[in-house]
């Protein structure tokens, strides 16, 4: 049985990670996959993710997890450790009598309760008490449509938190915090938060300096070693990443000597970039460090199973850097004329080769549990969407390891 399995982060006021949103399906179409009434088909749905390990795709954080009606009724969230998940009910269910019972029963068995794509109607006052998470879609309902709804729940129901979802722009998310939104879902992490020309820091000239060395066709190992050795931080990192689970090494390596030469120069190569770019602009949130390692590793493997001009280091690369602009609040261009990349990677980033935009196109399709698109549809047979999902785990595994170790 195929298993599809993706997470949209979730974060606090200050940018930091609260959590993920899992979006779960049993193929690629679309659709929350259909249940019968036996009991063993909530035994399957649970197997399924913890298949994955929700350890493995949460990291530690609380995974928000779509209901629909029936699995509720039956309870199905009880199969799930309750500190580790929110049960989110969905926008259809309605409050009737056997859902308030059910509702009524996850709670006092410790769980958290959230209410997705939440329009306010006054037969829902039960539920809303219930709850301990309110989400609101605003692109369903535009924040300023909600200011007395809001205000209601912020004065009489302070427990409840309010989760602001398809957060867009940085603006958006400005707005939601001054109307009393604590939590906030959305790809506005990824995009810059000023698009215009301005000049680099210190530290990230410098940052720029030991990309330029490792992307050398012929780098320098020994000056590499050296700029590592006297920075005490990407040291720290080092060692930390290669004694992460992520290795599954043994025994411990307490030298940087040593991670050099177990890692080996291509990974190395990769090493210095992901930390480089990490440290880059430390305003920046997390996610989008993590997201872009995602996005490397992801390229990286989809190299193994598609015809391009591109190496597999080399479409590492490309899917780090892919999100340099928004870390860095300049245009690619500008960026790219400070680094020492070959012309097809820089072709590639500015959007300019095919293959590599239709293969970041599929990739954050399927971070986004958008798998029921056409350009699944017109590849579900081919090897790379079968891998897919292990590539997708791994490169979570990865970046989980390596933004802990950051």
């Amino acid at each position: 049985m195929d298993i599809f399995v993706a997470r949209q982060p979730v974060f606090t006021s200050d940018k930091k990670l609260f959590g993920y949103e899992l979006l779960f399906r049993l193929s690629l179409d679309n659709v929350f996959p259909q249940v019968d009434g036996s009991a063993a088909t909530s035994g399957v749905l649970a197997n399924t993710f913890f298949s994955f390990g929700l350890n493995d795709i949460l990291a530690g954080k609380p995974g928000l997890i779509n209901f629909t009606r029936d699995l509720l009724i039956k309870q199905t969230p009880l199969l799930f450790p309750k500190e580790h998940i929110i049960i989110e009910v969905l926008e259809d269910i309605e409050p009737d009598p056997e859902i308030i019972a059910s509702l009524k029963t996850l709670k006092s068995q410790g769980f958290k309760v959230a209410l997705d794509d939440f329009v306010y109607d006054h037969k829902f006052i039960e539920m809303i008490h219930l709850c301990d998470m309110i989400k609101f879609d605003i692109m369903a309902t535009p924040l300023d449509t909600l200011a007395s709804v809001l205000s209601t729940i912020t004065k009489e129901l302070k427990h409840i938190k309010l989760l602001c979802e398809k957060v867009e722009t940085y603006e958006e998310f400005e707005q939601a915090k001054t109307m009393g939104f604590q939590l906030f879902q959305g790809y506005f992490f990824s995009r810059p938060e000023v698009l215009k020309r301005k000049g680099l820091a210190a530290n990230q000239v410098t940052k720029l300096k030991l990309l330029n060395e490792v992307s050398k066709q012929e780098p320098d190992l020994s000056a590499i070693e050296n700029m590592i050795k006297n920075d005490v931080a990407i040291s720290f990192k080092l060692l930390t990443f290669i004694n992460s689970a992520y290795f599954q090494r043994p025994t411990a390596l307490d030298t940087i000597k040593d991670a050099i030469t177990f890692l080996g120069l291509q990974e190395l190569k990769k090493f210095v970039s992901v930390v480089a770019v990490s440290d880059m602009n430390p305003d920046k949130p997390n996610e989008l460090i993590r997201s872009s390692v995602i996005m490397a590793r992801m390229c990286e493997q989809c190299a193994h199973v598609i015809k391009s001009i591109f190496s597999p280091e080399e479409l590492f690369t490309v899917g780090l850097f892919s999100t340099m602009d928004a870390i860095l609040d300049m245009p690619m261009e500008d960026i790219l004329d400070k680094i020492a990349l070959s012309d097809k990677i820089k072709d590639a980033l500015l959007g300019k080769d095919r293959i590599v935009n239709q293969l970041n196109d599929l990739i954050t399709s399927f971070q986004q549990g958008e798998w029921g698109h056409t350009r699944f549809q017109s590849v579900k047979d081919s090897k790379l969407i079968q891998n897919m999902p292990d590539f997708y785990i791994d490169a979570l595994k990865m970046a989980d390891s390596f933004v802990a170790s950051a």
